[in-house]
C-alpha cells in the first residue's frame, strides 16, 4: 500500500494546544515524542510487547500501557488520516498532572490536523483552530 502524504509529528500539551488560531494549518515539530519512525512500526512493536492490553474500539487499534500511563489509538483503514497514530499518557508535571498528547501521521496533511483537533476535543483541551 502507498502512503499518502509525509510522515507528520504533532507534540501537544495542555500548556500549547491553546495557542492556537483561527483554521490555519497547525504547526509541526521537528522531534515527537513517539519514540519509532513509522506508525507501522509502532503497531508493530506495541502489538508484541508484554503488559500492553490490545483492543478494538470503533474499529480504532488501541494499545494501553498501564505502567506507562499511555494510550496508543491506531486510526483503522478507511480513516482520512489513516495511517495514523494518536499518543496520550498522563505525566506528571511538578504538583500537576497532565495529559501529553502526540501523533504521527502519514497522510495529507489536511486530514493530520483534524485528527490533531478531534482528539484535542475528545480530551477537553481548547481544540486548535
Amino acid at each position: 500500500m502507498q502512503r499518502l502524504g509525509r510522515s507528520l509529528a504533532f507534540s501537544l500539551t495542555l500548556a500549547t494546544i491553546a495557542s492556537a488560531a483561527g483554521a490555519q494549518p497547525l504547526s509541526e515539530v521537528p522531534q515527537s515524542s513517539i519514540e519509532y519512525e513509522s506508525v507501522d512500526a509502532a503497531l508493530n512493536d506495541l502489538g508484541s510487547r508484554p503488559g500492553i492490553e490490545r483492543s478494538t474500539q470503533n474499529g480504532w487499534s488501541i494499545a494501553a500501557d498501564a505502567a506507562a500511563r499511555t494510550v496508543w489509538s491506531f486510526a483503522p483503514p478507511g480513516h482520512p488520516a489513516y495511517p495514523a497514530v494518536v499518543k496520550r499518557q498522563v505525566v506528571q508535571n511538578g504538583a500537576d498532572v497532565e495529559i501529553a498528547m502526540a501523533v504521527r501521521c502519514e497522510a495529507a496533511k489536511p486530514d493530520c490536523d483534524d485528527l490533531v483537533r478531534t482528539f484535542a476535543e475528545m480530551n477537553g483541551f481548547q481544540p486548535p483552530r
